[in-house]
């Protein structure tokens, strides 16, 4: 099992971790998963009324929400919620108590669990990936970045005609004819 970042949500979530290095922070991913692969194709941030505190984040539900259901339809493959991650402080690369019931919920929204990540800075950057099964037996798995890993249709955009027919309000057959 492992998982393999597009850069574009690599990139991401350095950008989330650099904006924020006193405080905690995180994001989720989209993606796929096929086989024993997880596919991270977008990385979410967490919004803007999040909870950023030294040894305490809180996603902002309600925006992380909205946004992930439209980037979800700009894929010709829609996205789907894979999993999330987040920065602790320091060296503490185990999940806390809270993380577990996080983590479990998310798991437990597919059949086949999710991923999380969490990121330090100790001094340097580090990311962990674990896999989570819905009974939170965290399984520590390898990623890479690498766009020429991903399935070329995971990471193909919807084109402007299939999105305005859907404006126009034709449905998928009638813009064919």
């Amino acid at each position: 099992m492992k998982v393999v970042f597009s850069k574009r949500a690599y990139i991401a979530l350095l950008s989330e971790t650099a904006s924020k290095l006193t405080v905690e922070t995180g994001g989720i991913f989209l993606g796929q998963k096929r086989g024993d692969i997880w596919y991270i194709i977008e990385t979410i941030d967490p919004g803007p009324n999040s909870v950023f505190q030294v040894a305490y984040f809180e996603y902002d539900q309600q925006y992380v929400s909205h946004l992930a259901n439209k980037i979800a339809k700009l894929y010709e493959t829609s996205l789907k919620l894979i999993g999330l991650w987040h920065r602790h402080p320091g060296s503490l690369s185990v999940f806390s108590s809270t993380d577990d019931i996080t983590n479990k919920k998310y798991a437990m929204l597919r059949s086949d669990g999710a991923i999380s990540a969490l990121v330090n800075i100790d001094p340097y950057f580090r990311l962990t990936m674990y896999y989570v099964p819905p009974n939170i037996n965290y399984t520590k798995i390898s990623y890479e970045v690498n766009d020429n890993f991903i399935p070329s249709e995971f990471l193909k955009i919807n084109d402007t005609k299939f999105l305005e027919n859907i404006l126009a309000g034709k449905s998928d057959k009638q813009s064919e004819t």
